[in-house]
């Protein structure tokens, strides 16, 4: 059996999108039209990276339900592992139900349901030892964090960790995740993630903190200012590219597919970035996640044009 190259570990949602003519509080507005899909931070980018030929797999919980079904026939329809997603009956799937303006603005609720369940087990640990890559993200629930945390102090030192903390676990703080930070080679974060994590919105003084605490690699998203990777006390910025934003959902997620293909491939880290922005500028022209990833010869064909 070919080994495994990436797994994931993180929520699996149903994601329930309305594209609105603009976001209210206390007031009425229009649905312009919907979408629904199979999401989750890391399984967005996993999705998009065995849809690029790399072997991956995923370790998560769904309900038994259709939605449930629909997101591993998903992952199975590009070749992610399923085996190690458990399916828990009498558990809804987890969803997530946003909110997109025409701006491409979003708010996002969360329902985690079956996520709510996972507890990563010596079993899940033996699956992640034999690949090259483990790549996180959140998880809702102090039990299942708590579970997380033990699962990455547990994996092989040989075992590469990428790691998007979302806001969600960046609100934890830096006390709360230095013992994932400390195992984690490439850190994946929007600007204001950033400064939730590390009390402060100087980018300098936030990439010296995680650099202390271990992080080998920190990629930063800033939107339309494109983006900034730095490691071992050096930065760059990179443009962005100019695309029509119709929805932001996924777009960190599909940079980071973009960024981990480069890293695999073993391209310069100037590549990678070009590869994320590129996949990210990609992913923010449609409605959904996953819907706007592109192929891989569209991919390369703007990377290296």
């Amino acid at each position: 059996m070919e080994s495994v190259t990436i797994i994931g570990c993180g929520a699996l949602n149903w994601d329930c999108l309305f594209r609105v003519r603009e976001l209210v509080i206390d007031s009425e507005s229009i649905v312009e039209e919907s979408h629904e899909s199979a999401g989750g931070s890391a399984a967005n980018t996993i999705y998009a990276l065995a849809r690029w030929g790399v072997k991956a797999g995923f370790i998560g919980a769904v309900g038994d339900d259709r939605e449930g079904q629909r997101i591993l026939q998903e992952f199975e329809s590009v070749g992610v592992e399923t085996h190690r997603i458990r399916i828990l009956r009498g558990y809804p799937t987890g969803r997530c139900l946003g909110l997109v303006d025409l701006k491409g603005r979003r708010s996002l609720y969360v329902q985690p349901g079956a996520n709510l369940t996972l507890r990563l087990t010596e079993d899940d640990i033996a699956y992640a030892a034999k690949a090259q890559w483990v790549h996180l993200s959140s998880l809702v629930g102090d039990e299942a964090f708590e579970s997380q945390r033990a699962f990455v102090a547990a994996l092989p030192s040989d075992v590469m960790v990428g790691f998007a903390p979302g806001a969600l676990y960046a609100r934890r703080g830096l006390k709360a995740l230095s013992s994932i930070l400390k195992r984690t080679f490439i850190l994946f974060v929007t600007r204001e993630e950033l400064a939730l994590l590390t009390g402060t919105e100087n980018l300098d003084a936030a990439a010296q903190q995680l650099w202390e605490l271990g992080v080998e690699m920190l990629v930063v998203t800033l939107g339309e200012a494109g983006s900034w990777v730095g490691s071992k006390g050096k930065g760059q910025f990179s443009p962005s590219f100019q695309a029509h934003v119709v929805d932001t959902t996924g777009a960190g997620d599909a940079f980071a597919a973009g960024f981990l293909w480069g890293i695999l491939q073993g391209r310069p880290l100037v590549e990678c970035q070009r590869l994320g922005t590129i996949a990210a500028s990609f992913c923010l022209r449609e409605i959904g996640a996953r819907t706007g990833i592109p192929t891989i010869d569209e991919l390369l064909a703007i990377a290296f044009e």
